[in-house]
């Protein structure tokens, strides 16, 4: 490639992308990078179709990274890292750069362009030691679609917890600002705040660990007007399950100020019917779970009700990982190897 996309526009895009305000939400402390020659090369390698893959737009940033500078005017200094890019690129008031992009290049950064991924932990019941109550554990983001883990990282359940597990795991893999189902234990206000400044859209489960936050939904959703309404019934193994799903615009209902900035927009509730052909028993159960998605369309929502059905991806990897691997079985005295074992 002998020149840069769309360089008739580079330098004007560059100059006016230094003048914007409430663009960088980084503490003024530490800052080692320009924030607006990161999102220079971002966007350029965005043009140059290099979109959706995170490390596919940091080789190119980084080999064009000298070229770029010379192109604005400007001395190279260190081009950002692979590591640092989706950190640098969470703190980003992306409402304004994509305003910005948008000016310039037509380009919009919907949600539709997003991708669905389950974040969910599993603790290796073959590391736990004699007399202990907590071994290794995974943490694993996994696509909706394909059901392919993207990216892992382990803890110690004796020393560390799953939350900030995970929150280092979104964050390492660049997907701050995409699409992720999360189970109830991960509805915490920094979790919620690490995606939805991001420009991420959440779905998380809500149970008895948030136990206002449920009584207070659970009421809402008894006089608040439904928004969309969707009912799947499924047939296998014997059962019959039928899903009647709801949603909730909750915008102008009060919530606890600790939630302030988190972006909850939305109550999903789920009433979940169960039949077994051959006993005849019926069961029945209720789930709830909020996200910052907009209730704006029925498309928008058919789209939140399938999240919640594929969020379970993770699940069926964690079962393979049981049943299939025979993961739960194996002895170890040293937990250590398990960090060293392939999937």
């Amino acid at each position: 490639m002998n020149s840069l996309p769309c360089e008739d526009k580079g330098t004007t895009f560059y100059k006016e992308l230094q003048l914007l305000s409430g663009l960088d939400k980084r503490d003024k402390r530490g800052k080692r990078h320009d924030l607006e020659i990161v999102l220079l090369g971002f966007t350029l390698a965005i043009l140059s179709k290099r979109d959706g893959n995170l490390s596919s737009i940091h080789r190119h940033m980084k080999n064009r990274y000298v070229e770029t500078c010379r192109f604005i005017g400007i001395l190279p200094f260190h081009v950002i890292s692979r590591s640092q890019l989706p950190l640098v690129l969470s703190s980003v008031n992306v409402a304004v750069l994509e305003s910005h992009i948008f000016k310039f290049y037509g380009i919009k950064l919907s949600e539709t362009e997003k991708k669905w991924f389950s974040g969910d932990g599993k603790e290796l019941c073959g590391s736990i030691e004699a007399g202990d109550k907590r071994g290794e554990a995974v943490v694993q983001l996994v696509a909706h679609e394909t059901r392919k883990v993207l990216n892992e990282t382990f803890y110690n359940g004796k020393k560390e917890s799953e939350k900030p597990a995970m929150r280092d795991l979104i964050v390492s893999s660049g997907v701050c600002g995409q699409k992720i189902s999360l189970d109830a234990l991960h509805f915490s206000p920094e979790t919620l705040q690490l995606i939805h400044q991001a420009g991420g859209i959440y779905l998380v489960g809500l149970k008895g660990n948030q136990k206002e936050l449920l009584a207070d939904m659970e009421k809402a959703s008894h006089y608040l007007p439904c928004s969309y309404q969707h009912q799947t019934i499924d047939k296998g193994h014997g059962r019959i399950d039928t899903r009647n799903y709801q949603s909730f615009d909750i915008g102008k209902e009060y919530i606890d100020k600790r939630w302030a900035n988190r972006g909850l927009r939305t109550l999903i509730k789920v009433n979940r019917w169960r039949q077994d052909l051959k006993s005849g028993k019926e069961s029945s159960e209720i789930a709830f779970y909020m996200t910052n998605s907009v209730s704006n369309s029925e498309t928008k929502e058919k789209e939140l009700f399938e999240a919640v059905r594929k969020h379970w991806s993770v699940e069926v990897t964690n079962h393979i990982r049981d049943v299939t691997l025979n993961e739960d079985d194996f002895r170890t005295k040293k937990t250590i190897v398990l960090r060293l074992l392939p999937l």
